[in-house]
Formats: C-alpha cells, structure tokens, sequence
C-alpha cells in the first residue's frame, strides 16, 4: 500500500487527477473521494507541528493544540463531514489518543494570555472554584500546559494516527493503494506531507491561469479574487513565488491540459513514474473532463484572455 497526496492551487485541476486514480481498480479513498484538510487547514498537524518544534513557545504550544483540538471537533460536526461522512464516529477518540500520544508532560494551567481572552461566565467558574470551593489549581480545567514529544516521536505518532482514520473506512483495503486530495500544503508540498510516512508521492498539478481565473470567476469564488481580473494577476504571480518545489523523486508534477489532451500517452508515463500497473481498468469519465478542459476560450473575453496571456505568460 502506498500514499499518492494530490496537490494544487485552488481551482488548478488537482481533482480531476485525484478522479483518475480513484477510477482504477488498485485505489481507494479514505474520505469519500472528498478533501482531507486535516493536515494543512489552520490550526491542523502541518500548523501544530511548527509550534511545537520551529516555533517552540511554553504558551504557544498549549494555545496551539487546545486549537487543533477545537479544529477537529469543528470539522467532525461541519456540515461539510455531516454531508460528505469524511470522517467516521471514532475520530474524536483517535484524536484523543493522538494528543496524548504527543503530549510528554501534561497539566491544567491559564497563563494570562488564556485568561484574558475567556469569557467572563469562565472566569467566574474559576473564581469560584478558586476561592469559594478552595479547589487545587491543578483540578481546575481551563488550559492544557504541555510539553511535547520529540520530533521523531511525534511524526511517527502522526503516522499511526493517519493510518487508523484510514482504517476507519469501510472501503479500507490494505491490497490497495490510498489517494488523498488535498492532504498538504501546495506550497510547501514535500515538507507538509511528512506526517503520513515515507511510502507517500506527491503529484502537484498545474493549471493554465486563464482557466483557473474562469473557474474563480464562474463560482464565484469567496477564498479567491476571481471577481477582479486585475488583482488576480497580482495575485496569482505572488503565490507562484511562494511554492517551494523540493528536488526529489518523490513529487510528481502534472499540467492539468496536457495530461488530459494525450490521455493515453500521458497516463503510461504517469503510471511509469508512479510505478504503477498501466494496464489496470478505470472507469474515469474522460469526455466530462475534456468537456470543460478548455470552456475559458469561450467564457473569457478576448481582452481578458490576451491579459492573462501578457502578465503570465511564463506560466501560460
């Protein structure tokens, strides 16, 4: 069983690549064929990490995983896993165990920036506990005080806890490959992977930005400047500067248009470089994909097209 994370800009494509390797026979996906955003959304395990080791605070790292905490229990209440069921019932107590897993030394406390920022029917929770009910400090509940495990530790218990959310799937099949999108951060994607293990690859997909500009544009998109075409540009030149491609076999790059253009061809060299079996079945909807591969000729205007053309056209 190996891990294939699929990586992209926002509106780049990268789920129709993910499609493709779920249609095969020797795939399946943990989360529905849906986003897995525990890794790289804030407050997740990329976020967590940095914390605790590049960032290391006494205050920060007990802020920051009270976050992550929060941030668990949000997702597996969202809607968004109430529609989609990315994540099983037992979650939540995985998660527990994760945290204590990666907790060295644990203890209730309230520095003063935690303090200062609860509401004031906690604060007179604490206050009566405190000095009405003489409790101890240390019964008293408010913030986990931590110190963590080492790195090494931590990433190893990272993996466990991955691999039995994984497991919680009813389509679970350890004879069978798992393809995760959006399970890293696009920008980072070699480093921000590091919590599934080392038998992962990384395929980042690329897309044209006129067709990207289109896609932010027709869904009106609230987490991208598709409505200005202007800022877009702007927009799209600073986070291509950000990306930060590491030099090794185990990333994959993908242009969305090309692959789906010469699908076969595309497909063995793929398989080749994934060193997967070419000639395994798929019932991936090709002329869907094809259908919308270039629908931006159509629905941009010259102008907006010849712009997007002129500004970038390096990644044109």
């Amino acid at each position: 069983m190996k891990i294939f994370i699929i990586l992209g800009s926002g509106n780049s494509g990268a789920g129709a690549i993910h499609d493709y390797l779920l249609s095969r026979k020797d795939f399946f996906s943990p989360f529905n064929g849906k986003e897995f955003r525990l890794v790289n959304d804030p407050d997740g395990i990329d976020e967590l990490y940095n914390s605790f080791y590049d960032n290391f605070s006494i205050n920060g790292c007990a802020n920051k995983l009270n976050n992550f905490d929060l941030f668990t229990k949000n997702f597996f209440y969202s809607n968004y896993n109430k529609k989609n069921k990315v994540l099983s019932n037992k979650f939540l107590n995985l998660t527990k165990t994760f945290i204590n897993q990666i907790s060295e030394i644990k203890y209730n406390g309230s520095p003063q920036f935690f303090f200062d920022k609860i509401s004031l029917y906690k604060k007179l929770i604490f206050y009566l506990n405190r000095f009405v009910l003489k409790k101890n400090s240390k019964d008293i509940k408010l913030l986990s005080m931590i110190m963590p495990v080492t790195p090494e530790v931590f990433l190893k218990e990272c993996e466990k806890y991955l691999f039995e959310i994984f497991k919680l799937s009813e389509k679970f099949n350890d004879e069978k490959n798992i393809v995760i999108e959006q399970g890293g951060n696009y920008f980072k994607p070699l480093e921000s992977t590091k919590y599934y293990g080392i038998n992962r690859t990384v395929i980042l997909v690329k897309r044209d930005p006129k067709a990207i500009y289109w896609s932010m544009k027709r869904r009106n998109s609230l987490a991208y400047p598709g409505h200005d075409i202007k800022l877009f540009v702007k927009w799209y030149k600073l986070i291509m500067k950000k990306i930060k491609i590491d030099k090794s076999d185990n990333i994959i790059q993908i242009k969305y248009e090309n692959f789906f253009l010469d699908f076969q061809n595309q497909k063995r060299l793929l398989c080749s470089k994934l060193n997967l079996d070419p000639n395994i079945n798929d019932n991936f909807d090709l002329d869907f994909t094809r259908k919308n591969l270039f629908k931006f000729e159509e629905k941009l205007s010259d102008k907006e097209r010849e712009f997007i053309d002129n500004e970038l056209k390096e990644y044109v």
